[in-house]
């Protein structure tokens, strides 16, 4: 019997030892599981924000390097700049165009060119010339240029990182050479330009902060503990790191529930359920981290609506759906109007408030299922899906009534306007970057077609930015030959009748025989930065022809946006004297756009051609919204009524009023007038009384050329009346 007792207390110990033992190791395995798992989670978490921390820092470096590159591409495949490093003016041209720029360029602050053999023409830094030699001062200089004059045309411009004097720079470096290169032409005798940018301080904190990596440094070597992107030379070598802190977001998560790990652990009754409790806590805390993280990531700071990577993430999602369901997926880009202006009026503090006012305002004006993205600046995006058997709803025009209403800002009443392109995808059969590259294409039409415009997308625009690629590279063909051609049409004095003048006007006519109007090859030249080739073609081509021409003046239009060209005066002075042209004969016309745009910039250059004998001459008065005030203030030497006022007197009875009453505020402030777009005798009468000194029209005379111009009003001596005959 004591060994039956005996032997049910071993059976009943060995069962608590085995049964404890078995809650050990359960609860042992099951805490080993757990925190497995959390510490899964946690380095799962920090690796997924180190990994988009290191994307970050590549991005910046491939920014940098692109932008760079970018900007000694645009100045080095140059034709003006190719012209004159290999002219007498080599140094001054490069020093005014590069060398002064790095006192104050936010793209470069080194400028460096270099001839054939390597030998510095210009070494420029922080605008006053370097006191040592580039070789000495950069690490790899001659590799550089080797490797700049390897590139080809198609090639990326060689950019890299490389230690300076004066600590880290960025340098890139390419071949100055012609825009089309001509095949005979040997790399080894170019010229080649050199840009720098030294990763200061000022430029690492803007990385930080444009591409959200705290905490972010410069350093010679990594630094243990810290994440890197390396920076290398020509040669791939280590030239410095970016270097930053780990934000581990898992790990500060964990750490936020350890001490609840910890009382747990104390109490072995509970521990399971505590263990699980915490362990729920932590993975929610986790994928709350997660979500931030990603929030981040696709989500613009400023407004809180979808990024760029967020509504491209969205379209993919909702272009895979549409794909089973058949609805119609509407992408809107849309471009503020106006809001340039609101910056510069107000500064860029109220600039960002009016950007989510408009983000709130799209938010209550559109669908709750509409998608609605900042893509950066003034641009927003809007994507609606939508039942193909409901009527399509015109969210465009709901976007534009909306945008119009005035904003409240800061006691400010602004009013603004919106540009919307608009592309569409039935059953999400359209390839989302096919998508958006169609609104872009819809939004630049709209913008081209003034404020406050909506535009669909057609198939047709292909076709059209096609044929305007095709019209410009004839174009540039033509330039490059020197094949513009010039037509001259007469002006007559209003009392005597004699020629008192001309008018250079620009035509083209294509290899083909096809004769483009000016009124589309001139925006395309504008378009395609051909403007100033293109206007200084016709220039000189017209003082060629009006040499020969005794005692007229010459009239020559002008483009705005040659007037941003700072060498404009002197590429004028310089033609006038090729020709031997009389200054005081020429006059250059412009419209009142460049005033509005950039009256400073218009300013100087009518300062500097009027200091060199040259007048300037307002065209087009009377079409826009040029004033007494723009007469006086830029003191123009004659100003020419727009054609559109004298049309209007055959068919209104206020047309002679108007006209008589511009012509006579010219008067009071001796500004010669002339009058174009004459076509009947009558109205050339109306001209005559109001008091117009020079007419010009068809019914005196049409385009014609130089030839024909010589013939009728010099060999044989017309007059007025001869020179209509001559049309």
């Amino acid at each position: 019997m004591h060994r039956h007792v005996f032997s049910e207390g071993r059976r009943r110990q060995l069962q608590v030892v085995a049964v404890a033992t078995v809650f050990v190791v359960v609860a042992a395995v099951l805490a080993g599981l757990v925190a497995g798992s959390i510490n899964t989670l946690t380095a799962t978490a920090d690796a997924i924000d180190d990994g988009r921390a290191r994307h970050a820092a590549a991005g910046a470096l491939q920014s940098l390097r692109k932008q760079l590159g970018a900007t000694v591409r645009d100045n080095a495949y140059w034709d003006d700049a190719f012209e004159q490093v290999n002219s007498d003016a080599r140094v001054d041209w490069t020093v005014e165009n590069w060398g002064s720029t790095t006192a104050d360029y936010p793209l470069y602050d080194t400028a460096i060119v270099v001839d054939s053999r390597n030998v510095p023409v210009i070494a420029y830094r922080n605008g006053v010339p370097m006191e040592v030699p580039p070789a000495q001062f950069f690490g790899n200089f001659s590799a550089l240029l080797k490797a700049a004059r390897r590139a080809g045309p198609s090639d990326p411009v060689p950019v890299h990182f490389v230690h300076s004097s004066a600590g880290t720079a960025l340098i890139g470096a390419a071949a100055i050479q012609p825009f089309e290169r001509e095949p005979s032409m040997k790399p080894e005798d170019f010229y080649v330009l050199v840009f720098a940018k030294h990763i200061t301080p000022a430029v690492v904190a803007e990385v930080s902060e444009s591409f959200n990596i705290a905490g972010l440094s410069l350093d010679p070597y990594p630094v243990p503990g810290r994440l890197e992107a390396i920076l290398t030379d020509v040669a791939g070598n280590k030239v410095a790191a970016f270097t930053w802190p780990s934000q581990a977001p898992g790990t500060k998560s964990y750490a936020m529930v350890a001490s609840d790990l910890r009382a747990a652990g104390a109490v072995l009754v509970v521990f399971l359920c505590g263990i699980g409790i915490v362990g729920a806590v932590t993975v929610r805390s986790l994928k709350a981290s997660e979500r931030r993280a990603r929030y981040r990531a696709l989500r613009d700071p400023l407004t809180g609506l979808l990024n760029r990577a967020g509504l491209l993430e969205s379209m993919i999602g909702i272009s895979t759906e549409a794909n089973s369901n058949t609805p119609v997926i509407k992408l809107h880009f849309i471009d503020l109007d106006g809001f340039k202006a609101v910056n510069d009026a107000w500064g860029h503090n109220v600039g960002d408030e009016l950007i989510v006012a408009v983000a709130h305002r799209l938010m209550e004006t559109l669908p709750e299922n509409a998608i609605i993205a900042r893509l950066g600046g003034d641009e927003f995006a809007v994507v609606t899906i939508e039942n193909p058997c409901l009527p399509a709803s015109d969210i465009g025009h709901r976007i534009q009534r909306g945008l119009s209403r005035i904003f409240e800002i800061g006691g400010r009443t602004i009013e603004i306007g919106a540009s919307v392109g608009v592309a569409t995808s039935p059953s999400g059969m359209i390839e989302t970057g096919e998508l958006i590259r169609r609104a872009d294409i819809a939004l630049y039409r709209a913008k081209d077609l003034g404020r406050g415009q909506t535009v669909d997308f057609e198939d047709s625009f292909d076709d059209d930015t096609n044929r305007q690629a095709a019209l410009e590279a004839q174009l540039r063909t033509t330039l490059a030959a020197g094949d513009i051609d010039v037509a001259f049409q007469a002006l007559f004095d209003a009392k005597s009748g004699s020629i008192c003048g001309v008018e250079a006007l620009a035509r083209w006519i294509t290899e083909g025989g096809d004769r483009i109007a000016p009124d589309v090859f001139i925006p395309l030249a504008e378009r395609s930065g051909l403007i100033d080739q293109l206007g200084l073609q016709v220039l000189k081509k017209s003082l060629q022809a009006a040499a020969s021409w005794p005692a007229i003046g010459l009239a020559v239009n002008v483009s705005p946006l040659q007037l941003k060209n700072p060498r404009f005066v002197k590429q004028v002075t310089d033609a006038l004297e090729a020709a031997d042209f009389d200054p005081r004969r020429l006059s250059i016309e412009l419209t009142e756009g460049v005033l509005i745009s950039d009256p400073e910039q218009a300013r100087r250059a009518i300062d500097g051609l009027k200091a060199a004998g040259i007048k300037v001459a307002l065209d087009d008065f009377g079409s826009g919204f040029a004033s007494v005030g723009t007469l006086r203030q830029f003191g123009f030497d004659r100003m020419k009524v727009d054609r559109s006022l004298i049309a209007t007197l055959d068919h209104d009875q206020n047309a002679g009023a108007v006209l008589h009453a511009t012509i006579a505020l010219a008067n009071a402030l001796d500004i010669p007038v002339t009058a174009e777009g004459i076509e009947t005798e009558a109205q050339a009468e109306v001209l005559r009384v109001s008091g117009c000194e020079a007419l010009q029209g068809y019914l005196f005379s049409r385009p014609i050329s130089a030839e024909q111009f010589t013939e009728a009003y010099f060999n044989s001596k017309r007059d007025l009346g001869k020179g209509r005959s001559a049309a």
